[in-house]
Formats: C-alpha cells, sequence, structure tokens
C-alpha cells in the first residue's frame, strides 16, 4: 500500500476477495506519512464496517539496523519520526516487531479461519447429499474427505453428515472406520458423543462381519446406561440387532426374538412412532399372538392407525417411508385392497433397494405367521403380484423363467403382467400375460384399518 498509484488497483483485489468468502486480509504500510496512513486507516475502518470481511491495517518501520517495527499508536509513530542509527534499542520497548504482530495476528486468524472453514464443510457435504447418489456421492465424498487434515476442522455436525451421507449409499464400512478413526485420535473427543455411537452401531449392525452384531448391541446397551434421557431411536436400535440376529437364526432363536419384543415395547412406550410399532406387532405375531384375541396387538393397531391418520390420505403422500408403513399396517391388517393401492404408489415412488429389503423382512414375517383367510379374487391376485415384484426388486440375481412385469397401457395405467420364458431348444418362446383386468381404482381418502 506504500505505493499510492497500486491502491485502486489493490482495494479491487480484496474485492475479488470477499467475494470468495476470503474474510481475513492483512494490509501492510510501509512509511512515516501520518496523513497517508490516517486515510488508508479510515479506509479499512469503512470497509469493515460495510463488509464481512476482517480487514488489518499494520503501518510499520525499518530501522536503520534492518529491524522491522509496527507503528500504529501516535506514540510509536511520533518516536519512529525521530529515529537515529543507535536509537534502536530504545524504540524496541515501544514498538512491536512486525513479526510478533504477525504471530499474535494469525492465531486470532486462525480462529476465524477454523469457524470458516468448518461451516464451508458443513455445506459441501449437504450440498453433496442434496446433488449426488450412489457411486457419484461416493466420489464426492471422498473429495471432501481428503480435505479434513486436522481435528480442529472436525465438529459432530460434519461428522453426522458424513455418517448420514455414508449411510444413504450403504457404506456401512465407511461410517465404521469413520468413528474408529476418531476413537484412536487422542486429541478428539467426538466418538463419544452419543448420537455418533448411535450411528456407530447402526452401522455395525448392517454391515454384519464376524462379531459385528454383538459389538452394535454391546455399544447401544453402554449408551442407554449413560444416556440420562435416552431417545426411542436407541431402544429401536437394540431391537433392530435382536430381530436380525432371529432373522439370521432362520426364525429359530427365540431368545432374540424375545429381547427384540421387548426393546421395540419399551420404544413404543415411550414414543409411539409407526416404526417401532409396526415392528412390535410382527414380532407379536412371529411370537403367536393374533389381533382377533390379543388386547397389547389390537391397541397397538389402534394407535398405528391414528398415527397413519395425521399422515392423510395415501394418494396425497409422496414420502416412500410413509407409504412403505402405510403398505406394512395395511398387510397387518390383511386389507387386500388398501395394500395393492400402497404398492402401486410404493413402486411410482422409487424407493432405494436397501428399504425394499427392509420392507420385505417385515412382508415374509407376516406371511408366514400371520393367519389370513384366503380369498382368491382379483385383487388379490393383483397383491400377489405386487408382492412377487418388490421380492424380485430386492435379489441381486435371478434365475427364474417366470417374471413380474408391468405393462404401461397407452392410458398411462400400469398393467401387472408376468412374463413366462420356455428355454427349451425345440420350443423357445416368450409369453406375457395380465394378472387380472385393469381396475380403475380410486385411492380412498381414509386410510384407516380394520384389525
Amino acid at each position: 500500500m506504500s505505493d499510492i498509484s497500486k491502491q485502486p488497483s489493490l482495494f479491487y483485489h480484496l474485492g475479488v476477495r470477499e467475494s470468495f468468502d476470503m474474510a481475513n486480509n492483512v494490509i501492510l504500510y510501509h512509511g512515516t506519512d501520518d496523513d497517508t496512513a490516517q486515510s488508508l486507516k479510515d479506509m479499512v475502518s469503512q470497509k469493515n464496517t460495510a463488509s464481512s470481511g476482517n480487514y488489518y491495517f499494520i503501518p510499520y518501520i525499518v530501522t536503520p539496523c534492518a529491524d522491522y517495527f509496527c507503528c500504529e499508536s501516535d506514540a510509536q509513530r511520533r518516536a519512529s519520526e525521530y529515529m537515529q542509527p543507535s536509537w534502536d534499542n530504545i524504540l524496541g520497548p515501544l514498538c512491536v516487531p512486525l513479526v510478533d504482530r504477525f504471530i499474535s495476528l494469525l492465531k486470532d486468524v486462525h480462529v476465524t479461519s477454523c469457524a470458516y472453514y468448518k461451516e464451508t464443510l458443513l455445506n459441501d457435504i449437504r450440498k453433496a447429499r442434496e446433488k449426488y447418489q450412489g457411486d457419484e456421492l461416493a466420489k464426492e465424498l471422498a473429495r471432501i474427505k481428503l480435505r479434513i487434515d486436522n481435528t480442529e476442522v472436525l465438529t459432530s455436525d460434519i461428522v453426522i453428515n458424513l455418517l448420514l451421507s455414508y449411510r444413504d449409499i450403504q457404506d456401512y464400512d465407511a461410517m465404521v472406520k469413520l468413528v474408529e478413526t476418531l476413537e484412536m485420535l487422542p486429541t478428539c473427543d467426538l466418538a463419544d458423543q452419543h448420537n455418533i455411537k448411535f450411528h456407530y452401531a447402526f452401522a455395525l449392525n448392517r454391515r454384519n462381519n464376524a462379531g459385528d452384531r454383538e459389538k452394535a448391541l454391546q455399544v447401544m446397551l453402554q449408551v442407554l446406561q449413560t444416556c440420562d434421557h435416552p431417545a426411542p431411536d436407541m431402544f429401536c436400535l437394540c431391537g433392530r440387532i435382536y430381530k436380525d440376529m432371529f432373522l439370521d437364526s432362520d426364525c429359530k432363536d427365540v431368545n432374540s426374538r424375545d429381547h427384540a419384543i421387548e426393546w421395540y415395547r419399551k420404544g413404543f412406550e415411550l414414543q409411539s412412532t409407526l416404526y417401532s410399532g409396526i415392528n412390535l406387532a410382527v414380532l407379536l405375531l412371529v411370537e403367536g399372538q393374533q389381533f382377533a384375541s390379543s388386547m397389547e396387538l389390537r391397541k397397538i393397531g389402534v394407535r398405528l392407525n391414528s398415527l397413519l391418520g395425521r399422515k392423510g390420505s395415501l394418494e396425497k403422500m409422496n414420502n416412500y417411508w410413509d407409504v412403505g408403513q402405510f403398505f406394512s399396517v395395511s398387510m397387518l391388517a390383511n386389507d387386500v385392497s388398501k395394500a395393492v393401492q400402497a404398492a402401486e404408489k410404493l413402486f411410482k415412488l422409487k424407493p432405494p433397494v436397501w428399504y425394499l429389503k427392509s420392507l420385505v423382512q417385515n412382508l415374509m414375517l407376516i406371511q408366514r405367521f400371520k393367519k389370513f383367510t384366503i380369498e382368491h379374487s382379483p385383487k388379490q391376485e393383483r397383491l400377489t403380484f405386487w408382492l412377487d415384484i418388490i421380492f424380485e426388486a430386492t435379489k441381486e440375481t435371478t434365475n427364474g423363467l417366470r417374471f413380474p412385469v408391468l405393462v404401461i397401457e397407452p392410458t398411462k395405467v400400469y398393467q401387472p403382467a408376468y412374463v413366462s420364458i420356455n428355454s427349451e431348444e425345440d420350443e423357445r418362446s416368450l409369453s406375457l400375460w395380465h394378472v387380472s383386468p385393469t381396475e380403475m381404482v380410486k385411492l380412498s381418502a381414509d386410510a384407516s384399518h380394520v384389525f
């Protein structure tokens, strides 16, 4: 800034830095001209008032012995005016060495820069979750993770958003490794936070390597012992871990089943939700209870109806979680018509495969353990079709010769059908037939179910 002719250009570049949110700027002025220094100081003060940036104005002098001193105060400037070669020792106590001033300044700038960097990281992670999916999201997360080169920029929000992003792409191994890396850092205690331990246990259970589920359960039980006000989701995660252990045993481990019921019941009693209620009802059916004879199941059914009613009618639901829960409740109530409507709505919302796999687990348990009154009808055939298409969507490979398909009619109506492949050398053929005549069913505004 000592060259007056360059000052307009330099202030332009400071404006450019502002446009990139580069908030911290240091302006050095070499000279003893009080009027110029005061003019520059006033301009910097105006910029600090008018903008969100932090501008630091530092006038300095160079002594005959090549020492650099700041001259920010009036006393320092007056002393510098009478600078003589032998006065370095006298000036030293009055003026701060320029290097020391920089060290002090950079400490303050470091704090504000860290805060800005944390906010930038958090916003970039959130934008990546909104913009990308699958492999593209995984690549973007890898690029963002490379920018986290020290623990000072890590916050609970950043870690949680990274964990949620990995969850969205089912990279449970990355979730586990992230938390375990945090645990190894001596100056970082983020991994001790209950919400981060919750996601860690969730990821361990989903990853399901040898010993993962046992470790996930151990983590959650420790959290519940130390948490003063546990959330219902914590109880439900314990229930989910035991439920997965029960499913791993081909539904033979009744001890895990009973523990799962106990934990889902605690979650449902603490705060009734569709998630905890549906899982509790399904497991009670597995235990042998039926809606016709179980007072607990009937109470759960009433509560599920109430919770669904708050979501509005099926035709207004635009979230696959809500529609999937509507579908599950319809299956529990054996309401074929509503189940068909919900299945078609779910298909149109294109839910991710990982969610369908979770839904299929409950549907298979309902089909296996609930006592149905089977009525052969076009609606029942359509429900069977939708169950087939949902089950097929969760399979990684298919070796069958008969597949459920949807035919889009000229009227834009989806017509359920099956394709059959005859692979015999003599009679190779491809057949397609409709499940039942197309029914123009208007979605009911009544979302209630009779159990």
